[in-house]
């Protein structure tokens, strides 16, 4: 039996999380289908966690799972999985609720495979050096956008004119990056990563037990 579950995106630009999360569950033997409300119409009816999933129960509150991405920002991680666990039980929210943090964005998960921003960038033979972070120290910086962003340009190796169409094309290729993240890769030594994936695991452990 297919369990039917939504993932909560903190923008549009983080949609594809849902089919990594979809894989993950898939790879722990559970079937499920996840559905993503469109971001900007439950974000103008409130920010905050507890917002968005009121506005859900609203739209359609015959989900069984619901995954919400917040990114950590300057929070510790932990803060904010208890901000996704609280707002879910002042929403009324009864049914599971799993925390997605990226430490501090989603864009720390998306800076370890050079080889990805090389093809995203329209370059995949470059050898221009990416000023790209070790493993280790990916979720301590303190600007992972930036980091990305100066990363792609560099990927590209455009001067002038064409530089700036790349960087107008930022969201669009980390967009892509996204898509084409690598949940088997090197982002499995990120411990919001870890995290993440103990809590799928727990779930679907849960789920096929009933």
């Amino acid at each position: 039996m297919t369990v039917r579950a939504v993932f909560i995106a903190d923008g549009s630009s983080d949609l594809p999380l849902r089919d990594h999360l979809a894989g993950l569950c898939t790879d722990r033997g559970l079937d499920i289908s996840i559905d993503a409300p469109d971001p900007a119409r439950l974000g103008a009816l409130g920010r905050r966690v507890e917002d968005r999933l009121r506005a859900l129960l609203r739209l359609d509150g015959g989900f069984e799972v619901a995954f919400v991405h917040r990114d950590a920002e300057s929070m510790v991680p932990e803060t904010r999985r208890r901000e996704v666990r609280d707002g879910a039980l002042a929403a009324g929210v009864h049914q599971p609720v799993v925390p997605v943090v990226p430490v501090r964005m989603t864009e720390a998960w998306l800076l370890l495979d050079e080889r990805a921003i090389r093809d995203v960038a329209g370059k995949p033979s470059g050898r221009t050096d990416l000023g790209l972070p070790k493993v280790h120290e990916s979720e301590g910086l303190a600007d992972p956008k930036r980091r990305l962003r100066d990363a792609l340009l560099a990927a590209s190796e455009s001067t002038g004119r064409r530089r700036d169409q790349a960087g107008r094309r930022f969201e669009q290729h980390r967009r892509l990056l996204l898509q084409r993240l690598d949940r088997n890769g090197p982002v499995t030594g990120l411990e919001s990563w870890k995290a993440l994936v103990n809590d799928v695991s727990v779930l679907c452990d849960t789920l096929r037990r009933h």
